[in-house]
């Protein structure tokens, strides 16, 4: 019973009944006189889909899908998260971000915030990470880092695809991933892997294996792995100020105009103004190593990952087990940044006579030129601005589990902390330059951590009451403490503009917070008849910084005979905002635009949790032996959704921007107002509101004038300007089906396990309210909208096989199939060009105003133009062969035909290539779960023992 028990409890939130579950079912059987390292018998059990533990998945009342530590490792991923999303449909993950989004990559169940998912580790609450994504589609995000557990230690995974807070508390929206490591005391694996892309980059080496020690009364198992991933790009057209160049060294002077004469190709507009003279003042970017490619901003950073996790447990008789579980980690990454123009620092004028007396060392067409901008610029050739980050993640976690006077009883405490230093590199202070002539060229820019205390008992009996199979009562009390903290940086990385690219986190910006919570659940879990299971659950906690809350969840399942089931549930839930959104705050300047986020906490009354109402109904079929199929529809609905918006407060100039329409010249290096309420059309005049909160919190110095001296931004960087913060005003329902069917088929030379997997979700925005304070503003716009409706695949679909040829040949074929997604752009600036008009897709007006109603704007003119990621299908094929005992040498590729997704629309390319537009660094549209790195090759050889 010591090797059962040390088996079975991957929960221990869970197990507390595991000993009573299986009696009930007649599954006692005698310990083994021999260890047994194979936990395959096992591989069906569930414990995250309902408090009753020792059930088969086709019997769970809840849609789970279990992932075994052999299928894990089906992909050429290098880490946790990604071969997790290669398996299950309804997970997708983000392959690249920007600035800090690009450090720490997030998970998607079901197209909502990853932050809907809880991650649980047998089946304790993980910490999350102290990383807040604040740019892109998964803005908000602040979740478990997977990244930190090596796959190696991983015995299955459960994938609970529904809503489950009333068991397991905050951010069980979406669902619940709960990762059950191994304990095994003999035997081991070692596991070495090579990938990279045919098409280059991504070389990816990664080492890992466990190790087990100790006997039947007390085991010891010892995961570590090993990873450098090296960064990936995929440039566009190399259009910008490098076309221009471009332009002039093949066909001289009239290949990029010096004056303002401009250029006219297939009826596309002329470039006018200032933009040609800048255009000639970037010539010595052709010198950049990158040239003509300069910008990489949004390629995967490089990594280095050193982690380790260890599982230990010693039975003190046959009930009582202490254990205890352990992870440690370090995490490096490099990011390339947005590429900064040779002249964009302004300049030092070191003979104070705006006079040029040597081009940068000579080099260039323009030594000796009178200029009306300062002479010296620190980076001759540009720069690119490298953000480094040092992340260190650990946990620890203890409990005792037994059983007194009949309960089951599990006494844990955990502790979780991750920290993340940063720091910038090949960058400068502009303010600094512009004012003394000297930077820095490295700066520390501070300092992200966040931790997790958790104390819990859970206790359960079974009580028989005479309705047939025992009544399972479980409950148990929890107390948590989550602390957030900004680390200030140094003072040069935050003086003025602040250190190019990512300003240091100031003293104002810098503190710690923290928050307490206390939550009690009960969970009663009964069968009326042999046939029909019912499951109900309550649960209520109260944090010390928004009060209490109370959810409940009611699921049942009936079997109409052992090849048919019903099951559905309806439940509440909540999420807990985190101490990261609550409190985050900083600036991010692009090579050309600026955004300050501004901490929640500060706007109004801060944050306040999320409420989710989740309805669900299953069908459970077993038609055949060998095969069984499930389908579940579900619809859940999200008050008060938290998530980032952004207030435009300035625009670059251009042809319908203020100056523009007033029939002046635009520059695109200076601000106008901006579409301050989303419809589509720069605004006349600024917004007083965002003015002087930029003013007040010192970004710029006039509220109605963005490129007048004084405040912090860069003054490259004001042309475009945005003021966001989270906030409770989004109100969201989605609606979806998953299906999951599997079938073996035996044959005399082998066997095949077929798999068919699928999820389709849609998502509406039900209420996009107003911020208070900020009420005349709309804080998201119809772009905004249409993002968190579409920006996601609509459906996911894998198809697979795993052919055993024999025993030592596995051939597994997998066809994973995203759906389609897509944003919208307005296309005001381009409604004077039919040629460019007419080629674009054009969104119907009536989608467009009924967008607009639901951010209370009237109806609007303004045409937008969907850039759409299509349908994407990719193979993935992968050999192994058992060349001795223990060992296995496996090759393959995934996106086996070279996929990549949908490129900018082609007028819009063109559009900006011949007006050498200074934007934009690959054609490839952003946001797919595949990525646009192509077809990916991987060898692995493994040592099993």
């Amino acid at each position: 019973m010591f090797e059962l028990n040390r088996r079975v409890r991957g929960s221990s939130l869970v197990a507390l009944a595991v000993a009573a579950a299986l009696y009930a079912q007649g599954s006692f059987a005698a310990p083994p006189e021999t260890p047994d390292t194979d936990q395959s018998n096992l591989e069906n059990v569930v414990v995250t889909g309902t408090r009753k533990v020792g059930m088969a998945v086709d019997d769970s009342p809840a849609p789970v899908q279990v992932v075994t530590a052999e299928v894990l490792q089906q992909s050429g991923s290098s880490d946790l998260m990604n071969a997790l999303a290669f398996q299950v449909p309804s997970l997708n993950v983000s392959q690249q971000g920007t600035d800090l989004a690009s450090a720490t990559l997030v998970a998607s169940m079901r197209a909502l915030s990853p932050n809907h998912t809880l991650v649980l580790v047998n089946g304790k609450r993980r910490h999350f990470t102290s990383n807040v994504a604040v740019l892109g589609q998964y803005a908000g995000a602040a979740s478990a880092d997977l990244s930190f557990i090596p796959s190696s230690v991983i015995a299955k995974t459960e994938v609970l695809t529904d809503g489950a807070a009333a068991l397991y508390g905050s951010d069980a929206i979406a669902g619940v991933v709960n990762l059950i490591t191994k304990r095994d005391y003999t035997g081991g694996t070692a596991r070495a892997t090579v990938s990279g892309y045919d098409a280059g980059g991504g070389l990816a080496k990664n080492y890992q294996g466990d190790v087990g020690f100790g006997n039947s009364m007390a085991y010891f198992n010892l995961g570590l792995e090993f990873e450098h991933r090296d960064t990936v790009n995929r440039p566009g057209t190399p259009y910008g100020a490098a076309a221009c160049v471009v332009a002039r060294l093949t066909l001289g002077s009239a290949g990029c105009p010096a004056t303002n004469s401009g250029l006219t190709a297939s009826g596309y507009p002329t470039s006018t103004g200032n933009a040609a003279l800048a255009r000639e003042n970037e010539y010595n970017m052709q010198y950049y190593p990158y040239y003509p490619f300069n910008s990489h901003q949004g390629d995967p950073p490089e990594i280095e990952r050193k982690i380790g996790f260890f599982s230990t447990g010693v039975f003190l008789n046959d009930d009582t087990e202490v254990y205890a579980t352990g992870s440690f980690g370090l995490k490096n990454t490099l990011s390339l940044e947005g590429y900064r123009r040779p002249s964009q620092d302004g300049g030092f004028d070191r003979n104070g006579n705006g006079v040029r007396t040597d081009a940068i060392g000579g080099i260039g067409p323009r030594s000796g030129v009178a200029l009306t901008e300062a002479d010296l610029n620190m980076y001759p050739f540009g720069f690119t601005p490298k953000l480094a980050t040092g992340e260190k993640d650990w946990e620890l976690g203890v409990g005792v589990s037994g059983s007194l006077a009949g309960w089951k009883y599990d006494l844990s405490g955990n502790y979780g902390t991750n920290t993340m230093e940063l720091s910038m590199s090949d960058s400068m202070n502009f303010t600094l330059w512009n004012k003394f002539g000297q930077s820095p060229s490295a700066f520390y820019l501070g300092k992200l951590k966040a931790s997790q205390a958790v104390a819990a008992l859970d206790l359960s009996h079974e009580f028989d009451v005479g309705i047939g199979m025992p009544l399972m009562f479980s409950g148990g009390l929890e107390s948590r403490r989550d602390t957030y903290g900004i680390g200030a940086g140094d003072a040069a990385s935050y003086y003025g503009a602040g250190a190019s690219s990512f300003p240091g986190f100031s003293a104002l910006a810098a503190g710690d917070h923290q928050r307490t919570n206390q939550s009690a659940f009960a969970d009663v879990v009964f069968n009326p008849t042999s046939s029909w299971l019912v499951d109900i659950a309550g649960r209520y906690e109260k944090y010390s910084d928004f009060g209490s809350k109370t959810v409940g969840k009611l699921t049942t399942r009936y079997d109409f005979s052992d090849k048919a089931a019903l099951r559905g549930t309806i439940s509440t839930g909540f999420r807990a905002p985190t101490m990261g959104e609550n409190y985050y705050t900083a600036i991010q300047v692009a090579p050309t635009s600026a955004t300050a986020t501004l901490q929640a906490a500060s706007v109004g009354s801060g944050l306040k949790p999320e409420s989710s109402t989740n309805v669900s109904l299953g069908l459970v079929l077993r038609p055949l032996p060998d095969f069984t199929t499930t389908l579940d529809v579900y619809q859940i609905k999200i008050d008060n959704r938290t998530r980032i918006g952004n207030f435009a407060y300035s625009t670059p100039q251009g042809p319908t921007t203020r100056t523009g329409r007033s029939g002046g010249v635009p520059v695109a290096t200076l601000a106008d107002p901006a579409d301050t309420d989303g419809n589509g059309v720069p605004d006349a005049e600024y917004n007083k509101l965002l003015g002087d909160a930029l003013v007040a919190g010192g970004f710029i110095g006039v509220w109605n004038n963005p490129n007048a001296p004084g405040g912090s931004f860069d003054s490259t960087a004001r042309a475009s300007i945005s003021l966001g913060f989270f906030s409770n005003v989004l109100d969201t329902k989605t609606t979806g089906v998953d299906w999951v069917a599997t079938y073996l088929s035996r044959f005399d030379w082998g066997r095949v396990n077929w798999l068919a997997a699928a999820n389709y979700n849609k998502t509406e925005v039900t209420r996009a309210g107003r911020v208070a304070g900020f009420e005349s503003i709309p804080l998201f716009g119809i772009t905004d909208i249409w993002g968190i409706e579409k920006n996601s695949p609509d459906y996911r679909l894998n198809l697979g096989a795993t052919v055993q040829i024999g025993s030592a040949v596995t051939v597994n074929l997998r066809e994973n199939i995203y759906g389609p997604q897509s944003t919208i752009v307005s296309a005001a600036p381009y409604t004077a060009y039919s040629n460019i008009m007419s080629n674009l897709s054009i969104v119907d007006a009536a989608k467009i105003n009924s967008i607009a109603a639901k951010i209370g704007l009237p109806a609007t003119t303004t045409p937008f133009y969907e850039q759409k990621i299509g349908v994407i299908a990719t193979t993935n094929i992968e050999v192994t062969y058992k060349a001795v005992a223990g060992i296995d040498v496996s090759v393959g590729a995934d996106n086996v035909f070279d996929k990549y997704p949908d490129k900018i629309p082609a007028a819009i390319l063109k559009y900006n290539t011949e007006r050498y537009a200074i934007t934009g660094a690959r054609d490839y549209l952003l946001g797919s779960p595949t990525g646009f790195f192509g077809r990916r090759l991987f060898a692995k050889v493994s040592y099993s023992w």
